[in-house]
């Protein structure tokens, strides 16, 4: 059987990557070893947060933030296509950090790169966050227009969606192997079938690596394991916090998303009292009364990190294409990630500048094994 694309990964830069290339009029088969969303984008906390960014030089800032921006547009196309509703939240970001350097480098930052009237510096924390706040000094900055959904509404509208418009969905096939075929393509087996392909596109996630070393390549590309817990509610206001923007703590209605550790290395999708701990000892400093031992669920996600943290996007050699190593942002760059990809897909010059995002470059690219 024969495909115009074959993409491995059905997490949400695969979807998308598959949605955009059937509504570009090729034939595109998504392949998932699991179920689809089971691993990273599943788990993810669906933060769509932009810090007010209008200018960065930046390694793939801009990327990120013009993804951001294409996010209302692309969840009412999804919305229509698969009867499903996605609702796209808009609060306010409430972001704390100990008296420091950091502190001053991101407010640093933000004076460089964001729009001064998406954000502010201030004493003031409103009585519905503040009561429930550990008494302690905190430089806070709040942003104005952020967003934030659930993973678990928009990945089935976009599974859905991209089989509306033509693509097809396998998941539960296990691992699939893949070989060059000696007229040009590839070969994708699975244990009852196979398939063939002029272009061949690996999204992955962290285990990206494991297909590519098959055919000869190699990259510094880094799993993460991120623990989440969801609580009762920690504090009354309907907004995000952050703190020193990387734990966070989202609403669930009358629960609270706290997240994420941030573990290199580790490959096992487990939760594990360290991790509690962690996240405990952390988001602690903010919530004094957040237990982990209280949490109706935990689970964790593995997040694919380049060496310079910079996704990888585009070709290795002719036929076949990289779109991994997203890292936190997987579900903030879906919508320009399967874009682009569709256009390299079909021979289009990319609408958008994808030098930053190079496979090749060094030292952070992919290279040949000898």
């Amino acid at each position: 059987m024969h495909r115009d694309v074959v993409i491995l990964g059905g997490g949400i830069v695969g979807l998308s990557i598959a949605r955009e290339a059937s509504r570009f009029g090729l034939s595109a088969l998504v392949l998932e070893r699991d179920r689809v969303g089971s691993h990273a984008s599943g788990a993810a906390a669906g933060l769509l947060v932009s810090r007010g960014v209008v200018r960065s030089s930046v390694p793939g800032r801009m990327f990120y933030t013009q993804a951001l921006q294409s996010y209302p547009r692309w969840v009412a196309d999804l919305e229509r296509e698969s009867g499903l509703s996605v609702p796209l939240h808009t609060t306010d970001d409430w972001c704390f950090f100990c008296p420091c350097g950091r502190a001053d480098r991101f407010r640093d930052r933000l004076e460089r790169e964001s729009d001064p009237a998406l954000w502010e510096e201030t004493d003031l924390v409103p009585p519905g966050l503040g009561t429930f706040l550990r008494p302690t000094s905190f430089r806070v900055f709040r942003f104005h227009e952020e967003r934030w959904l659930r993973p678990g509404d928009l990945l089935p509208a976009l599974r859905d969606a991209a089989i509306h418009v033509g693509s097809e969905v396998m998941d539960g096939v296990g691992e699939p192997r893949v070989e060059r075929l000696a007229t040009g393509g590839f070969r994708v087996l699975l244990e009852d079938r196979s398939f063939s392909t002029g272009q061949l596109v690996v999204a992955a996630g962290p285990w990206t690596g494991n297909v590519l070393s098959e055919l000869g390549w190699a990259a510094n590309l880094v799993p993460v394991r991120g623990q989440m817990a969801l609580v009762p509610r920690l504090h009354d206001l309907d907004a995000l916090v952050h703190l020193e923007d990387s734990f966070y703590v989202v609403p669930r209605g009358n629960y609270s998303l706290v997240g994420a550790t941030s573990e290199h290395g580790k490959w096992s999708e487990e939760t594990t009292e360290e991790g509690m701990a962690e996240l405990r000892r952390r988001v602690g400093t903010l919530f004094p009364d957040f237990d982990p031992s209280r949490a109706v669920e935990r689970w964790s996600g593995i997040r694919p990190r380049t060496r310079d943290r910079v996704p990888h996007l585009g070709w290795l050699e002719p036929g076949l294409m990289v779109a991994s190593g997203h890292y936190r942002s997987g579900i903030s760059m879906a919508p320009l990630t399967g874009v682009v990809a569709a256009e390299l897909l079909t021979g289009r010059t990319p609408s958008h500048d994808l030098s930053d995002l190079d496979p090749h470059r060094r030292p952070a690219g992919w290279r040949r094994l000898p």
